[in-house]
């Protein structure tokens, strides 16, 4: 019994056609593609040659039907594939004209509803997930810079008296001293392990990577 659409490694293609419900992707944006992916739906080879897609376009503001080129598909890598063409693409040309929405319908939300039937965006998740991470790191160490690490308590002791060459110590005599003591915040070392901790994670949450986009 099939469990959900099969998935298959990333192929460029020139090593794999594309087939019509294909959920394609590739890096985009600004800064080499860092700041997040673009996921589109494959239709087909045109009569008039080019390529027909389906895509959510941040641009346009909603999902619309485009031609490309041979040349841009190129760009493209093979996310995903439907275990079922024919509904893949009746649920992507059914959502021609749905408004963008960066949390809930982005591109990928959209590619992955296609395919699947239900969609979510891993960018957004992942997204969330740094800017919790960095928010926890952040104001861990603002707080532990604000109360300290460490903090003085003013106690009064009893000591034995001095003079009379210790004779006043022998006879019991004590004289009381007001002294100050260093002991560590608790406020701030909560603080700090906090921010330490998440940084650890912080740091292993950043190279967990998608397998579906793994570049050939």
């Amino acid at each position: 019994k099939r469990l959900g659409p099969p998935r298959l490694p990333n192929l460029k293609m020139d090593c794999l056609p594309f087939l019509p419900g294909d959920h394609l992707w590739k890096s985009g944006g600004r800064l080499g593609g860092f700041l997040y992916d673009h996921h589109l739906i494959y239709r087909g080879v045109l009569e008039e040659g080019g390529h027909s897609i389906i895509e959510n376009s941040f641009r346009a503001g909603r999902v619309v039907q485009k031609t490309v080129t041979t040349s841009r598909l190129r760009e493209f890598v093979l996310y995903e594939r439907p275990a079922n063409d024919h509904a893949c693409l009746v649920r992507a040309e059914s959502a021609l004209g749905d408004k963008y929405n960066l949390v809930l319908n982005n591109c990928e939300t959209f590619a992955n509803r296609c395919v699947r039937g239900a969609g979510d965006s891993r960018q957004v998740r992942r997204a969330t997930g740094h800017v919790a991470l960095a928010t926890a790191t952040v104001g861990g160490a603002l707080t532990a810079l604000a109360v300290g690490l460490v903090e003085y308590h003013t106690i009064i002791v009893t000591v034995p008296a001095r003079g009379m060459h210790g004779l006043w110590a022998i006879l019991g005599y004590t004289v009381r001293q007001t002294r100050t003591i260093q002991a560590a915040h608790p406020t701030g070392i909560a603080a700090a392990s906090g921010a330490g901790c998440s940084t650890c994670l912080w740091g292993c949450f950043a190279c967990f990577r998608n397998p579906l986009k793994q570049q050939p």
